[in-house]
């Protein structure tokens, strides 16, 4: 264990030189108008996800960005669901230029096709990232499909909080008990996973709910 520790501490300062690269070069992954773009979240959001990252997570993601490339430098195994191929095309070829041989999954698909799949989401996942499709109910469908896989104390984050098609969903997590807020960093809130979902039936025992009568 102290051999395996001493090889994870020698690794950091190249982990960090990366991510700090990254956050340099702000490489544009997204296409918009015909130009390219980048829609990634903030410096400080990335810093935080990696902080949160161990070698040999098991991640999932919706969306492609340059948290992918966050989850790629942490060496995660990491599965990442997005239905654009080009943007995988040009996050393969940066990591590529960073010298990363990440072990990304990619599924090509959007994510309310992709994610009931048995095959696609991963058991006793450690992180969920949600940061796909923003169009109601996208957010709420990648959280439902995914969520379940989560394990007791994983983390959920969900960005773009304030969006009204996605503060729905965070202010749901905010007022159930299976759901701790641990952070809001820049736009990404992270909630932590206390304990196993309700049955889709047991509606008096979300809080959502407790206004309405018979609750």
């Amino acid at each position: 264990r102290a051999l395996m520790d001493r090889g994870l501490v020698s690794l950091k300062p190249a982990r960090t030189r990366m991510l700090e690269r990254l956050i340099k070069d702000a490489p544009r992954f997204h296409s918009a108008n015909g130009a390219l773009t980048s829609w990634s979240v903030q410096a400080e959001t990335l810093r935080y996800l990696d902080s949160v990252l161990e070698p040999g997570m098991k991640t999932l993601e919706t969306g492609c960005g340059q948290t992918t490339v966050v989850f790629a430098i942490a060496r995660t195994r990491h599965v990442c669901v997005t239905p654009n191929r080009e943007e995988v095309d040009r996050v393969q070829r940066y990591c590529a230029q960073l010298g990363l041989e990440p072990s990304l999954v990619f599924v090509i698909d959007s994510s309310d096709k992709a994610l009931p799949r048995e095959d696609v989401v991963l058991r006793d996942l450690d992180l969920i990232f949600i940061d796909g499709a923003h169009a109601f109910p996208a957010p709420i469908l990648d959280w439902h499909y995914s969520a379940r896989g989560l394990k007791i104390g994983g983390l959920l984050a969900v960005d773009d909080y304030k969006m009204p098609s996605v503060k729905m969903l965070f202010d749901f997590l905010r007022g159930e008990e299976e759901w701790e807020l641990l952070s809001i960093v820049q736009n990404t809130a992270f909630f932590r996973k206390r304990a196993e979902m309700k049955a889709l039936a047991d509606w008096r025992g979300q809080k959502i709910n407790s206004q309405y009568p018979g609750y």
